[in-house]
């Protein structure tokens, strides 16, 4: 289990909250079409989104509700959460879920990418009847999203670049533009966090 693996290799946990953390504020990079997003190993990156029809599912976590100019002040709370969750193991309560891969939640947008969102971190279920006390459902709309995945590596790294690169696009290279109703990001059932990669999945119109 991801969390019973974190809390085992604490030298891993703190790289990987401030990692995590970073992908909210990466969103506001301003777009430079002049230099190209470049991988861990200095090679460009050139992936093109790959457009997928999403059904609505559900996931059940811990949230706040924060914005990307709070969390690049460095006193944000999202890896407070982070590092609560991962230390308490309070994810392992959730009830009905659907494979070992966390999810984050990106929803309930004030605006775009520079007002107030809700940030999710749990699981995806099969369902909401049971949410353990302190935790939210959030449902991931269904519809059209830019599904888009980092380079394999160390956390601090290719999770921002990732995020920098899709700030950097067009809605013409993403494949539409962005909903700012749901995005979201899955990660694989990993077992080293110090070499890993994230797909984010961008919400369209």
């Amino acid at each position: 289990m991801f969390c019973a693996t974190l809390r085992s290799t604490g030298k891993i946990a703190l790289p990987v909250v401030l990692a995590l953390a970073a992908t909210g504020f990466a969103q506001t990079s301003t777009p430079a079409a002049q230099a190209p997003a470049v991988s861990a190993t200095g090679s460009v990156i050139g992936q093109a989104p790959k457009i997928e029809d999403r059904n609505a599912f559900i996931v059940v976590g811990v949230t706040v509700r924060t914005n990307n100019a709070r969390e690049a002040g460095g006193q944000g709370q999202i890896p407070q959460m982070w590092q609560g969750a991962m230390q308490s193991g309070v994810l392992e309560s959730i009830p009905n879920r659907t494979g070992d891969g966390l999810v984050v939640v990106y929803s309930d947008y004030a605006s775009d990418n520079t007002g107030d969102y809700n940030y999710t971190l749990g699981y995806r279920v099969t369902s909401a009847d049971k949410i353990p006390p302190g935790m939210v459902a959030k449902t991931i709309h269904a519809g059209k999203y830019a599904a888009m995945t980092s380079e394999q590596g160390a956390p601090q790294v290719v999770i921002p670049a990732l995020w920098q690169r899709i700030a950097g696009m067009t809605p013409e290279q993403l494949g539409g533009a962005r909903a700012y109703q749901t995005d979201f990001e899955t990660f694989g059932d990993t077992t080293d966090w110090g070499n890993m990669e994230m797909t984010a999945h961008i919400g369209l119109k």
